[in-house]
């Protein structure tokens, strides 16, 4: 369609419009970067650490690594153009404020694309204006300083309908291959990309069946699948289940108090509440000089990323800004002009004072919940001494330990342990581990930090409070066996206490061994257990050995028949109640631990996993040469066989074949599912070297040696 010279000009005025304004949000981004000093929070320390993780693999050349990287433990594997857009901004003296400028180039991406959408429809200067009252929305300007990959794909989100508006119903073959591309690309930020694009389908599915569209709208699903399909193959195995899982965190299912309207409420405060109701009553309402046919695509967009995020237990505002920009092109097309700008005015002024603070958040009361107007988020110049934290661990660490493990007492917004993993990492501390607190509270750890005060969020601190008890009670075992340091204030009027495990001169035990009929602890049930400690090394602070038998012993539920093995190079220390070993112990160091001779029956084994899977229910497990293994899954069927070795240091678990039913799995095509090992050697999850004479599946039982 030809323009006429009035649209010329508004296009060139619009577009010069987005660089003043895109100008503007750079000189904004570059004084908050200066400013703010706080370190990331939980999921954006997640972020920048595998940032780092795939700059390291690809420095290095491995390119294979970088492909299959690992996943953080709980979380699922994420797709990786947006952390390898965070790599550029990994190596500078303030990478978390560097990462932000990735952000801002989506920004421009986002504002470009959304303008161009708007201009279909109207093209005139008001699709400039849907471009800054989306930008400027609350929502969009937190996520621009936030580490987080969800303005990313709202930037996809809305060039993908761009090129889906201006594909013509896939009758031009230049959009076609863009709106696939823009597909597979959003799909290769994150997972959830394709539930924005489900309106697409209808004029994909109607391009498909029309003889002039076929081959544009095939080759346009054949980008958008073909190319995110080998890194969601490779990952589906770990992928899917753990997708399942993260999103119940906190989550509350949307029949019940009122979740299905819980995004309702975000969104006065995400997008504004004058741009919440102007956008909601014009969606319906809009009138579009120019592809008005295309019109249902607004409603759909909005109304389906509604839908689906509200069946989404798990709800956080940032989900569902991708599906909203369709609310800004629809207000702009329901409204006089003079409203129009009045609002772009104000969101404006809103996005310059969400950075800068002048104003401080109105909040105006409802009937059903308050309503707040200019939020703000100025940037913080605040230390929270992580980094003084690690240094100390690290200079302070045993020189003869291969790992320092650092137990963090503390899950605050800025002090954290995915903050410390994060900062150890771009510190290149590789001697220096961060682990959680969990029912052994620092077990195995040369260093416990402990943030006096709040710990967090009330509900994402479990056991959290009773460790901080344990390591305060001045007559508990925490303070026979660590010491503090070193403290440092926070900005929150708390303190950072670094304390270090102690190195006594004398045996935490007097007597040379034990021997109990029946003992039990929260890990370890045994009948005829016996222990006997070998000589002490004061220079070292450790027993030399101390060698652990029992006729039948239940670890953590599973039986072992034999048990014998040999500990060097161990520090331990009472930890009940009462005075001796009988009550319980916590290992404080340990060199080496020996398997000298177990043994687990088959259906000791099987009554352990039924126990310890939910949903497992084996109807066979054989045990000769190979573990071969039946049964059911939640109430799906499935077969497996695993061949066991230890070929060195390493403990080698491969998949020899697996069925789901009557299917075969190719497990070629699933590295992840393939093969599973656990080096030997001394590592953050056991900073100690494990020592195995042998394994062997054979009459019905896994037996050492």
């Amino acid at each position: 369609m030809e323009q006429t010279t009035s649209e010329r000009k508004a296009l060139a005025l619009g577009l010069i419009g987005l660089c003043v304004f895109l100008a503007l949000q750079a000189l904004e981004l570059k004084h908050y970067i200066r400013a703010e000093t706080r370190p990331p929070s939980w999921d954006q320390a997640i972020h920048l650490e595998i940032a780092l993780d795939y700059r390291d693999a690809l420095k290095t050349g491995r390119w294979a690594g970088a492909f299959l990287l690992p996943p953080k433990p709980g979380m699922p594997p994420f797709p990786p153009l947006y952390h390898l857009a965070l790599t550029a901004a990994s190596g500078g003296e303030n990478p978390a404020g560097a990462a932000l400028w990735v952000n801002w180039f989506y920004l421009a991406l986002l504002c470009l694309s959304l303008f161009a959408v708007a201009y279909e429809f109207r093209p005139d200067l008001t699709a400039l204006a849907a471009a800054l009252i989306f930008a400027c929305s609350p929502a969009v300007q937190e996520l621009l300083l936030t580490q987080l990959a969800d303005l990313a794909v709202a930037a996809c989100a809305a060039a993908a309908y761009w090129a889906l508006v201006r594909c013509d119903d896939f009758k031009n073959w230049g959009a076609s291959l863009a709106f696939g591309l823009l597909c597979a690309a959003g799909m290769l930020h994150k997972w959830s990309f394709f539930s924005y694009l489900i309106p697409a389908l209808y004029p994909l599915a109607k391009g498909l069946g029309e003889r002039q569209s076929r081959p544009k709208a095939a080759a346009a699903a054949a980008l958008a699948v073909s190319i995110p399909f080998p890194w969601y193959w490779a990952h589906a195995p770990v992928l899917l289940p753990r997708l399942v899982g993260a999103s119940r965190d906190f989550g509350v299912p949307f029949w019940q108090s009122w979740a299905f309207l819980r995004y309702f409420r975000l969104m006065a405060d995400g997008l504004g509440p004058f741009f919440w109701v102007l956008g909601l009553s014009g969606i319906f309402t809009a009138q579009y000089p120019r592809q008005w046919r295309k019109a249902w695509l607004f409603p759909a967009w909005a109304g389906c990323s509604y839908v689906f995020w509200s069946l989404v237990p798990n709800r956080q505002m940032r989900f569902l800004v991708p599906g909203l920009p369709a609310l800004s092109v629809a207000l702009v097309s329901a409204w006089p002009k003079p409203v129009v700008w009045s609002l772009a005015a104000f969101q404006f002024f809103s996005a310059a004072n969400f950075g800068a603070g002048w104003i401080s958040r109105i909040v105006i009361p409802m009937p059903l919940a308050s309503l707040v107007v200019l939020p703000s988020q100025p940037p913080r110049g605040e230390d929270w001494r992580i980094a003084d934290v690690l240094m100390e661990a690290s200079r302070l660490r045993e020189s003869g330990s291969p790992i320092s493990n650092l137990t963090v007492v503390a899950n605050s917004p800025y002090f954290n342990g995915p903050n410390f993993t994060w900062m150890a990492k771009n510190l290149k501390l590789s001697r220096v581990n961060i682990r959680g607190v969990n029912k052994r509270l620092c077990e195995f750890s040369e260093f416990v930090v402990l943030k006096t005060g709040e710990l967090g969020p009330s509900e994402v601190i479990s056991g959290l409070p009773e460790a901080s008890q344990t390591i305060l009670r001045k007559d508990g075992w925490f303070s026979r066996a660590y010491k503090e340091v070193k403290s440092w204030p926070l900005p929150d009027a708390s303190s950072a206490v670094l304390y270090q495990r102690r190195r006594p001169s004398l045996p935490p035990f007097r007597e040379k061994g034990f021997r109990f009929q029946y003992y039990a602890s929260s890990a370890l049930e045994a009948e005829d257990l016996r222990i006997e400690f070998g000589p002490w090394e004061p220079e070292a602070a450790a027993y030399s050995w101390v060698r652990i038998s029992a006729g039948k012993a239940f670890l953590h539920g599973l039986e072992l028949g034999r048990l014998s093995v040999e500990l060097q190079d161990v520090l331990l220390v009472p930890a009940g109640e009462g005075p001796g070993l009988t009550d319980d112990v916590r290992f404080l160091k340990m060199g080496r631990l020996k398997i000298v001779s177990v043994e687990v029956q088959g259906g000791a084994l099987k009554a352990f996993l039924e126990r310890r899977i939910q949903g497992l229910k084996l109807e066979r497990l054989d045990l000769d040469r190979t573990v071969r293994l039946a049964g059911l899954f939640n109430h799906v069927s499935f077969s497996a066989e695993l061949a066991l070795a230890l070929p060195g240091q390493v403990f080698v678990a491969e998949l020899i074949r697996a069925r789901l039913g009557a299917t075969p799995i190719p497990l070629a095509a699933f590295p992840l599912l393939r093969s599973f090992s656990l080096p030997l050697e001394p590592s953050p999850e056991t900073p100690f070297a494990l020592g195995v004479p042998g394994l062997t599946a054979a009459s019905g039982r896994l037996s050492i040696p």
